[in-house]
């Protein structure tokens, strides 16, 4: 899309909030592709972005991310909470006060004791108890709860066998699906590309590496997808910071057989600042010497206060190492 960045390398701006309809200007400045969160999108809303993207850019690559085996608290007003403070999850819609939770296979997979996390692990609670519709749980640490952040088992991530309601409804509101990539959220060993493609046959998978199990069957994974991207945010809450740091320094991209990406707080610096940090730009450097065949930016430009600045700097530093 634009001679901004060099041939084969991708940056994948994530459309949101500061960024929707503004699609041709982050093309400008060098985004070679686009992505779509489905699960901050209901299906109406998520048709609606889609066919703007076409009209705004026709013929631009786009990736929709499902929310796969990756569960979100519901709708609420985000909430300030402090240490040790009760909450209950439920998928009950009548309690007012409660968190609301739609995921039920949740309920029967936690077990007292147990750690709920959210939002990238950046909120945790100790499971106190457990019911067929609610969980209560003791807040580790002070924070702010806020609507449609991811949440999961520490211990034990929660299992699906075919892909979500809310999944299938994201995959039935997009006209002509097989114009678009389809991520997968969390996915374990590469049997759920089956269950896209039995719904959208030929469709281009990218699996999104975010557990412990992926890492363990990544050749079987890169063998039934088309790309596969390493998401650091969750996967650094499954894995924990130190033996997420080990599994991303020795993991070899070009070992894999498909194409990488990263995500997950690439160059985080640029959604508030005009320049990424000095270690944001020296892990960047190490991606694309290492075989990367690109980066996935998110907040940068889906809530960030200069989407285009962001993505023509990530470009500008590729381009540079690649000079």
């Amino acid at each position: 899309m634009s001679p901004a960045v060099p041939d084969g390398f991708q940056i994948i701006a994530t459309l949101g909030p500061s960024s929707f309809g503004r699609a041709k200007a982050l093309a400008a400045a060098g985004a070679t592709g686009f992505r779509l969160n489905a699960s901050h999108l209901r299906p109406a809303e998520l048709r609606s972005a889609v066919e703007s993207l076409r009209r705004e850019l026709p013929g631009a690559r786009l990736t929709i991310d499902l929310q796969g085996a990756k569960m979100r608290l519901g709708h609420f007003r985000e909430r300030a909470l402090f240490k040790e403070q009760v909450v209950i999850f439920t998928s009950e819609t009548d309690r007012r006060t409660a968190v609301p939770l739609p995921h039920p296979e949740i309920f029967g997979a936690a077990r007292v004791g147990d750690t709920l996390t959210a939002d990238d692990g950046r909120l945790r609670f100790t499971i106190l108890e457990v019911t067929p519709t609610a969980l209560v749980g003791s807040a580790v640490e002070d924070g702010v709860l806020k609507p449609r952040k991811g949440i999961n088992l520490e211990e034990h991530p929660v299992e699906l066998d075919d892909l979500t309601g809310d999944d299938e409804q994201h995959l039935a509101s997009v006209e002509a699906p097989k114009a678009a990539s389809w991520a997968f959220s969390f996915m374990k060993d590469g049997r759920e590309a089956g269950w896209l493609r039995r719904r959208v046959e030929g469709c281009r998978v990218v699996a999104k590496i975010e557990r412990q199990e992926a890492i363990d069957a990544l050749p079987q994974i890169a063998r039934a997808v088309d790309e596969l991207w390493i998401c650091r945010g969750d996967l650094g809450e499954q894995l924990g910071p130190t033996r997420l740091a080990r599994f991303v320094a020795g993991f070899s991209p070009k070992s894999a057989g498909v194409p990488v990406l990263m995500a997950g707080q690439v160059l985080e610096h640029l959604t508030e600042h005009p320049e990424p940090t000095r270690s944001e730009v020296c892990h960047l450097y190490d991606l694309v010497s290492r075989g990367y065949a690109g980066i996935v930016l998110s907040d940068e430009t889906a809530i960030g206060r200069n989407p285009e600045r962001a993505v023509a700097r990530a470009a500008s530093l590729v381009h540079g190492f690649r000079g």
